[in-house]
């Protein structure tokens, strides 16, 4: 078992913990909060540092009685929770994840978006508000050098691949900022399967890049 070297930084806690991030961003977060203890302890001391402010607030008196609330939520229509799909069985996924896949990895209707590249969307919004969506790169499969406008985040759920800042295993997660451009590389011999959620679109640094961008979708 591989030991995760890669960890959020103090800024995406405290967003996470205030929750201001997006749905897919926050699903990718807990993704990596499953299998990283040092993540899970920061982000529990995130939470309390949250507490403790809201704690330390003054407080409004209530204009209505316990018996006018109780009063008001029999007048309200009942609304049932959405039913999530029932996680699929031997994904070898985080559970967070789990529950967004029709079946295993391997049987996804993955799409090809270039030599030894695939790509399975989870959101349908459009690419000028970012991705959220699994990659499956091949053994020595490169990716175009880019930046994004806020935002970048990439689970590594399987497989491994280097970058400018090190090398990144199965756990551990990308925390980038519009100020960091990278280009990743798988360097395992299996596909490299990561999870990214983006609240921007790319921004390719050569023009491949830029050419291949709406095939890609991100």
């Amino acid at each position: 078992m591989n030991t995760i070297s890669h960890h959020l930084t103090d800024e995406t806690l405290q967003e996470y913990a205030a929750g201001v991030l997006s749905v897919s961003m926050e699903t990718l977060i807990a993704c990596h909060l499953t299998l990283c203890p040092v993540c899970r302890a920061r982000a529990d001391m995130a939470d309390a540092i949250g507490g403790a402010s809201l704690d330390s607030e003054q407080t409004a008196a209530l204009t209505g009685s316990a018996s006018d609330i109780l009063a008001m939520d029999k007048t309200l229509p009942t609304i049932k929770p959405a039913e999530l799909p029932p996680v699929a069985a031997g994904l070898g996924v985080p559970k967070p994840l789990a529950r967004l896949l029709p079946g295993p990895l391997a049987e996804l209707p993955w799409k090809s978006f270039g030599p030894g590249m695939k790509q399975y969307n989870l959101s349908p919004q459009p690419r000028k508000e970012g991705a959220f969506k699994l990659l499956s790169l091949d053994p020595g499969s490169r990716m175009s050098k880019h930046t994004h406008e806020h935002r970048e985040l990439t689970f590594i759920v399987s497989g491994a691949y280097s970058d400018e800042l090190g090398q990144f295993n199965a756990g551990d997660i990308s925390d980038l900022s519009g100020d960091h451009h990278h280009m990743p590389h798988v360097v395992s011999d299996v596909p490299c399967i990561s999870l990214i959620a983006t609240d921007a679109p790319v921004k390719f640094d050569g023009l491949f890049g830029k050419i291949v961008q709406p095939f890609v979708g991100i």
